[in-house]
């Protein structure tokens, strides 16, 4: 069965229809480009770039201008095949962009749709996963994942300060968070948003001493069966280097490639 429309576009560029974020997080929507901005000024991220080859520059700069008064110093421009102008990411090259290497961006990611469910593969004894049940929960959770991502301290503690406003929120946005436990200990973080037609795995990670044991693949199975809960059964993602493997025996499928680019000046 075809992957509907819809789905495809928000595998590929998410940001736009995803609900408002809580405060210190901002999004900037422009019709040239969408800005996310989070709670660290090392984390901030363009997409959605719809320019041409003339308004590039001026594009860049708009962008630089934003960040630089809000004091971002890491941008990460995602560049997808919908991205315009076309080669848009030579042309980010071309000006000094270079490949997102510093953690916890990837130079690449893959966008992947899940619209059936995944198999049923018994996670390892003692493993376990689950929408978070209270605030202590949440809070235990963003700091596992956030290790695991290989965040710094001082960026996992802007993170969780800004927890308490996160649970509070209109969108219910952070009360969808899944949480692994593996032998009764926090094992892994599942983070999710929506848009109209699908769910975002907004973010997922294991702490290093319990992969293996099915921990990140029980994280995928518990965000189906809430999406389904839902009404809306399927899951999207931008995969890494290691999660792509894993979402791939859970049934994922490649939507297209999407590149992403460090701005050098800014810092």
């Amino acid at each position: 069965m075809r992957t509907p429309d819809a789905i495809l576009q928000f595998a590929e560029e998410p940001d736009p229809e995803l609900p408002e974020p809580w405060l210190p997080g901002r999004r900037i929507i422009r019709p040239n480009f969408t800005l996310a901005l989070s709670p660290t000024p090392t984390h901030s991220s363009v997409s959605r770039v719809r320019t041409t080859v003339d308004e590039l520059d001026g594009t860049i700069a708009e962008v630089r201008a934003i960040l630089r008064a809000s004091g971002f110093v890491v941008c990460a421009w995602h560049v997808g095949p919908s991205s315009r102008p076309v080669a848009l990411a030579k042309l980010l090259a071309d000006r000094g962009f270079v490949p997102a290497t510093r953690p916890p961006f990837e130079p690449h990611y893959t966008a992947m749709a899940l619209t059936r469910p995944p198999p049923v593969a018994l996670p390892a004894p003692g493993v376990e996963a689950r929408l978070v049940q209270t605030y202590e929960e949440y809070v235990d959770a963003l700091r596992a994942g956030l290790t695991a991502l290989g965040e710094t301290e001082d960026a996992i503690g802007k993170w969780v300060a800004t927890a308490e406003a996160g649970w509070n929120h209109e969108t219910r946005v952070a009360r969808m968070t899944h949480i692994a436990f593996a032998d009764g200990a926090v094992a892994g973080l599942g983070l999710v948003n929506y848009g109209p037609a699908a769910v975002l795995c907004a973010g997922g990670a294991v702490l290093s001493r319990f992969r293996g044991r099915g921990v990140y693949r029980a994280l995928v199975a518990s965000r189906w069966r809430a999406a389904a809960e839902m009404g809306k059964p399927a899951l999207t993602v931008h995969a890494g280097a290691m999660s792509r493997p894993i979402l791939e025996r859970c049934g994922f499928e490649e939507v297209c490639g999407v590149d992403l680019l460090l701005d050098p000046e800014l810092g």
